[in-house]
């Protein structure tokens, strides 16, 4: 058997920026400590649980794991089912000193325990099952059946293997069913189809996990896995208020509630709002994370719902001088920042619950504050939050720190009442006597354990023996599988197979198809170019003189290239003027063309192609005829045009020329 034991070391479960870390322990039947952690988030508690095998959980206050029932409820569906949570310190319905306890299993403790220190006492309490068990409460419990193992890639053998699993798991749905059937049990069942089978199933019973257990087994097989998973919806155990810290709680009612839960360190705030808390619901929430001292409203006079409030639960209600107003509460909400305790106020609501119990937690800070610095000089180790309480209640600064020395004293009392002092034993017969029976109760002790291990072992083979024979029904496949299954398998398969092929097929046949679309048009290309109706000429990039000669060595002089940018080369357009070969493109900017024209090439904008490859174009020969003509004609044009320019520049020189000797003879 492995016990753990746990006790928290900072942060607090109601804050999300500074979660928990806990002290853990987890030691044997026999007390010895076979694991120790100073510091561990609440997910490596979980984990260890698994990985030790724990059978027992002590702890000193539960809400140290969550703070509300359904919080830990959560937290226990995460164990084992097996696994059982001991507050320590709660026994009777009520709280017992952790020094008193550990007086009972033989420790005494001069001073105050450190967190690793109370996680191993809590842990040997729980080894002697000193403290109350916590219980969760189930509403219902799933049953989850699964594949053993992963489907690998493979051939005809792992489509066996996987049709194999889903016919278990199929057998297993309904063996489990019939089961469920049989002791009328309400569930609801889920499942996902497969090839053959089921690839999974999963049954909600609306019942415990323990009855359950009596009529399904959790199982592991080689072809399936069986896990039983209990959902708790939230716990029962018996627990002392005065055990709980002491927390302001300030309420803003409505049509949206706010809640602000706040102890009197200012260490944890809780904030809430919602449109769904009747009062009932309030004062659940509040009790679920302190005992309540005091109700407090921004609101003069205050407002109906919190006076009920206060009323039922028999604590003042605190009502300010005048209605706070929002410059008053961001001031509140300011000093509680600039204190460095972070807060997220998501609505007003909040905002203003938060404000009316800082405005209650202001009217005491300064005698918090005397007490704090009396407490501190005296060096005195004892719940700060308790003597705040006792001021709350109207006991004066000097009467609560007596208080606290005697409480103080108390404590080192119970250190000096374990100390026995020497004494000079004598070899009477009464200390014979004493002594054989000391010897004697030892020996009925040794055997009454070892009785109860062979009561656990034997209870633990009877349960091995009852799980074999659940499993046994689940490892011979044959006895549930009838010839319905067996058709109804062997056709899914062959269906599965037609529709394979038939796809196969149907892809063929359109590749076949798009095939016989390029053969015809590469035929009718081929035949344009016997009668020469298409030409093939080059593409290339850019005009560059490395792309020319490349072209010329390939596939010899073109009578045209296409080209696909404006960069142009001017060594490139010199081969391509001394080589006549016209320049197709589809961007014809008015730069590029005033340059083809200058120089004198051929230059055909916009051309249709017929088809394109990657290095060459199908164009029609007359249409390529026509459009050189035309770049010709402009070419030509652009000639004369360029003449007259020139011819009528001379002109008009000459006629100034004359003009300018006619005044100057005259003069």
């Amino acid at each position: 058997m492995k016990v753990m034991g746990v006790d928290i070391v900072k942060g607090s479960p109601l804050s999300r920026t500074n979660p928990p870390l806990y002290s853990v322990i987890i030691i044997d039947d026999k007390g010895k400590i076979i694991y120790e952690s100073i510091e561990s988030p609440l997910k490596t508690i979980v984990r260890l649980v698994w990985e030790y095998e724990v059978s027992k959980i002590g702890i000193d206050n539960i809400y140290e794991l969550a703070s509300t029932k359904r919080d830990i409820a959560k937290i226990m569906a995460l164990l084992p089912s097996n696994v059982s949570i001991y507050q320590v310190t709660l026994e009777e319905n009520k709280f017992v000193n952790i020094y008193k306890q550990a007086m009972k299993i033989g420790i005494e403790l001069g001073s105050k325990p450190k967190p690793i220190q109370t996680a191993y006492i809590s842990a040997l309490l729980a080894l002697n099952d000193i403290g109350t068990p916590i219980k969760g409460v189930e509403r219902r419990t799933r049953i989850i059946i699964s594949r053993a193992r992963s489907i690998g890639p493979g051939g005809s053998s792992a489509n066996r293997f996987a049709r194999g699993m889903r016919t278990a798991i199929l057998c297993a749905v309904r063996e489990i069913r019939r089961l469920l059937d049989e002791a009328a049990l309400p569930y609801d069942v889920i499942f996902r189809r497969g090839n053959g089978g089921l690839d999974s199933a999963v049954f909600i019973v609306y019942t415990d996990s323990d009855t359950i257990r009596k009529i399904v087994k959790p199982f592991n097989g080689k072809d399936i896995r069986i896990a039983i998973k209990s959902e708790y919806s939230t716990v029962e155990f018996f627990e002392k208020e005065s055990s709980r810290k002491p927390v302001i709680v300030g309420i803003d009612p409505g049509i949206e509630v706010g809640i602000a839960i706040v102890d009197l360190s200012l260490k944890n705030i809780f904030l809430i709002s919602s449109r769904d808390l009747d009062k009932v619901n309030i004062i659940n929430k509040v009790y679920s994370i302190g005992t309540p001292i005091a109700i407090a409203t921004d609101k003069n006079p205050p407002p109906e719902t919190v006076r009920k409030i206060s009323s039922l639960v028999g604590i003042p209600l605190y009502i300010p001088s005048q209605s706070l107003s929002t410059e008053e509460k961001e001031r509140l909400i300011d000093w509680l920042k600039k204190k460095g305790i972070e807060i997220n106020l998501r609505t007003s609501h909040e905002r203003d619950a938060l404000a009316a119990a800082l405005k209650f937690y202001k009217s005491f800070e300064r005698k918090f504050i005397e007490l704090e610095r009396r407490i501190d000089e005296l060096g005195l180790e004892v719940d700060i939050d308790e003597l705040k309480l006792l001021l709350l209640k109207g006991k004066t600064i000097n009467e609560i720190v007596e208080y606290a020395i005697e409480e103080h004293l108390e404590n080192e009392v119970y250190h000096l009442e374990g100390i026995q002092t020497p004494s000079i034993s004598t070899h009477s017969t009464d200390n014979l006597y004493s002594e054989k029976m000391k010897n004697l109760e030892d020996r009925i002790r040794e055997l009454t354990k070892e009785r109860e291990i062979l009561k656990a072992r034997i209870g633990e083979l009877e349960t091995r023996i009852k799980e074999l024979e659940f499993e046994l029904k689940f490892n011979s496949n044959g006895n549930c599988i009838d010839r319905e299954i067996v058709k109804d398998r062997i056709v899914n398969e062959l269906k599965e197979n037609l529709k394979n092929i038939q796809n196969k097929v149907s892809y063929l046949t359109l590749e076949l198809e798009q095939e016989k679309l390029k053969s015809r048009a590469l035929y009718e290309i081929l035949r344009k170019f016997i009668t020469n109706e298409y030409l093939a000429i080059p593409r290339i990039r850019s005009l560059t003189e490395e792309e020319v000669r490349n072209i010329g060595k390939a596939i010899g002089l073109p009578k045209a290239i296409l080209i696909e940018s404006d960069n142009l080369d001017a060594e490139a357009l010199r081969i391509v003027k001394d080589l006549n070969i016209a320049i197709l493109t589809n961007s014809c900017s008015n730069e590029v063309r005033q340059i083809f024209l200058e120089i004198g090439i051929p230059i055909i904008c916009n051309l249709p192609i017929q088809t394109a490859y990657e290095d060459i174009v199908i164009i029609n020969v007359k249409e390529f005829e026509h459009a050189l003509k035309e770049a010709l004609k402009e070419i030509e044009l652009y000639k004369k045009n360029k003449e007259n320019r020139n011819r009528i520049d001379i002109t008009k020189l000459l006629d100034i020329i004359n003009e300018y000797r006619k005044i100057v003879w005259n003069t």
